[in-house]
Parts: structure tokens; sequence; C-alpha cells
């Protein structure tokens, strides 16, 4: 054995090592990337329980709001029958009073002559 074959065999077992040395750090980087995947599919699975969280209480929140229109509904249908019902006939009532008043005002000013 030479030196030439020495040298050969020296840079053999070097690339070897190297070979070795970047499959180890490969399969780490692997490992790694397969511990993030794992947490990112926890993160995408809380994520999901967030957002049905997120999608009932928008249920709700549409409910409550939707009982609160149908409440204010009702209030304004109370509110225009009170007006249809009583309001306008009561002020009816005050405009033929105040007409009658108007009309006798008229009489007492045309026939009646106050003296100063």
């Amino acid at each position: 054995m030479n030196l030439n074959d020495l040298s050969k065999l020296i840079l053999a077992v070097a690339i070897g090592l190297s070979c070795v040395g970047i499959s180890i750090q490969v399969m780490r980087l692997l490992g790694a990337l397969t511990d993030n995947v794992k947490d990112l599919r926890k993160t995408v699975k809380n994520l999901g329980i967030l957002v049905e969280g997120l999608v009932a209480d928008h249920k709700l929140l549409t409910k409550g709001l939707s009982s609160l229109v149908d409440v204010t509904d009702k209030i304004r249908e109370i509110a225009y029958t009170i007006s249809a019902k009583i309001i306008k006939p009561i002020t009816a009532i005050f405009g033929f009073l105040s007409s009658i008043h108007a009309f006798l005002e008229s009489l007492k000013s045309k026939y009646f002559k106050s003296h100063k």
C-alpha cells in the first residue's frame, strides 16, 4: 500500500463520515419538522374549537337581536294602535270643541259688544 492508496482510503472514509453526519442532521431536521407539524395540528384543532365557539356565540347574539327587533316591532304596533284608536279620536273631539269655541267667540264678538 502506497501513499496514494492511503490518501484515497482516508478520502473515502471522510466522505463516508460526512454522508453519515449529513444523514444524521437531515434526520434531526425531519424530526423537528414532524414535531412542528404535530404542534400545528394541535393549533389548528384548537382554532377549530375556538371558531365553533364563536359561531355558537354569533347564533346566540343573532337570536337575541332578533328577539329585540321583534319586541321593538310589537312596541311600534302598540304605539300605532294607541295613536289610531285613542289619540286621533281625542284630537278630533278637541278639534270639534275648538271649532265650537271659535264659533262662540265669533258670535260673542258680533252680538255682544264689551263696554269699557
